[in-house]
């Protein structure tokens, strides 16, 4: 009989028949990523704010984004758009990995799950793993921790910062139109404050690459009253708050290579 394989039977042979740097592109980038989940006219607008240029750019059939070199204070970190959801955005994660990225710091909108005002800032500890593609780089289970010890390094640099956040856990979902009642009331229940399409599986890609990776969220619409849904403003203002607080974040780091 042939072997039948489900997304719950890790295949764990490290290597693939496609490895990300197949192509074998001239691309260096820097160690340090800001990987954005925000619209390309706010990466236009923060450009024009900061010293920068083109390092490389990566090309699907409908996502053709730039990377940039990013230039604050004598400090360099590697800046990319990140595309919506978990397959596409750890792809290019992982294509970045492969060419120099060693440590990952994402920003970007979640839908609120308690009563949360909308733009609060929020640092995740934990993902819940209701998506597919954190299964294809580790072992089944229900929750994802974050590394610590990167939070740790981030937690350092936004209390420099004199900003407010809340560390919490949250769910990562494949299916945005099928956040039903009954999972809303399940994953808040498991603790989640926020719902969003690519945390597990990023910080499954970073782990499995042995990369760091930290994801600052804020919150856009609101389920916290499932009968009443409210896409508020979808988190608009804190677009370019998050590459403004991310660029000092992954500056106050360190030194680049």
């Amino acid at each position: 009989m042939k072997e039948e394989r489900c997304i719950l039977q890790i295949d764990k042979d490290p290597k693939a028949v496609i490895e990300p740097d197949y192509e074998k592109q001239p691309f260096k980038f820097h160690s340090k990523l800001l990987f954005a989940f925000v619209p390309k006219e706010d990466i236009d607008n923060f450009l024009e704010q900061v010293p920068h240029k083109v390092l490389g750019s990566y090309d699907t059939i409908s996502f053709q984004p730039d990377i940039y070199e990013i230039e604050r204070n004598g400090e360099y970190f590697t800046l990319c758009q990140a595309p919506l959801g978990g397959p596409a955005s750890v792809q290019l994660l992982d294509w970045l990995i492969s060419y120099g990225v060693k440590q990952v710091l994402t920003v970007g909108n979640a839908g609120a799950l308690t009563d949360l005002p909308e733009n609060e800032m929020l640092l995740v500890k934990r993902a819940i793993r209701d998506e597919g593609t954190s299964f294809h780089y580790m072992e089944p289970g229900q929750f994802i921790d974050l590394n610590q010890n990167f939070l740790k390094q981030v937690e350092d640099v936004l209390a420099t910062l004199n900003l407010k956040y809340d560390e919490i856990t949250t769910w990562t979902t494949d299916g945005f139109f099928r956040e039903t009642p009954k999972k809303v009331a399940h994953f808040r229940q498991l603790g989640a404050a926020t719902v969003e399409m690519e945390c597990a599986s990023l910080a499954a890609c970073a782990q499995f690459r042995k990369v760091d990776f930290a994801q600052i969220l804020f919150t856009a619409d609101t389920l916290a009253d499932i009968d009443n849904y409210d896409e508020r403003d979808w988190g608009y203002e804190s677009h370019s708050a998050g590459l403004e607080i991310g660029s000092k974040v992954l500056t106050k780091l360190g030194k680049n290579e």
